[in-house]
């Protein structure tokens, strides 16, 4: 229990601090990674306090004590194919349970829990965490029930603690670094509605999609895959000339 929280409150901090103080104060990296599509207000990222430090930390540590009590744990031997298997299952299960109850806080009744959230539109990987209290245990009661679902192996827990984190804090960047165009969840905050999902797959199946984001990038490295598809269109135009 203390290994997964703390694997979960190290990797949110190291990873918003590489975005915000590495990427972003790099000016060539902030350039080639920023692909959104329009811009928007730009706000400086809410500062933390002690206190919300401290509250924040409590509410991580009673999720992972829920999650690691109730939830039944599962050995799946040591095959990789099936643990892959097992750990994609468990991507699009919590992107499908965070769709839900995230467009469920997008609804007229719910709304106002969701606000704070919305109070800032644009540019920090922080704003993943500036939620209200009763919107936090919304969201968390999504992210848990795919390991009540399929139960939990420590390892996959750990792995997913740190690329959940990466997901969020990553989709709150304004840009697109490990998996997500930036320009996604942007236009979310930007027009308080579509885009409801992690990445992008329920939007579509939903059709809640953003219509100006049509870029590619469901659980993949999109900058790199971006990168490839650019050089090789210029490889093929400089073979045709």
């Amino acid at each position: 229990m203390l290994l997964y929280w703390l694997v979960g409150s190290i990797s949110f901090y190291s990873i918003g601090i590489l975005i915000e103080k590495g990427i972003k104060s790099n000016d060539i990296l902030r350039d080639k990674l920023t692909v959104r599509i329009k811009k928007i207000k730009n706000q400086p990222f809410p500062s933390f306090s002690l206190k919300g430090m401290i509250t924040g930390e409590i509410k991580a540590f009673l999720s992972a004590l829920i999650i690691l009590y109730l939830a039944p744990e599962v050995h799946r031997g040591n095959s990789l194919l099936l643990n892959l298997g097992w750990f994609l299952m468990r991507i699009i299960a919590a992107d499908f349970c965070f769709y839900v109850a995230h467009r469920l806080l997008h609804t007229r009744f719910l709304q106002k829990i969701h606000l704070k959230h919305h109070e800032f539109r644009d540019s920090s990987s922080f704003v993943a965490g500036h939620k209200s209290l009763l919107e936090y245990i919304i969201v968390e009661i999504a992210d848990i029930l795919p390991i009540f679902i399929f139960g939990y192996d420590i390892t996959q827990l750990l792995a997913w603690s740190v690329i959940g984190n990466a997901y969020n804090l990553e989709g709150h960047s304004s840009l697109s670094i490990f998996f997500i165009p930036s320009d996604f969840h942007d236009l979310h905050h930007t027009c308080f509605n579509g885009n409801y999902g992690i990445q992008g797959l329920w939007d579509r199946v939903f059709n809640t999609l953003n219509p100006v984001n049509k870029k590619q990038g469901i659980m993949f490295p999109v900058s790199f895959i971006e990168h490839i598809t650019i050089n090789s269109s210029i490889n093929n135009d400089t073979e045709k000339i």
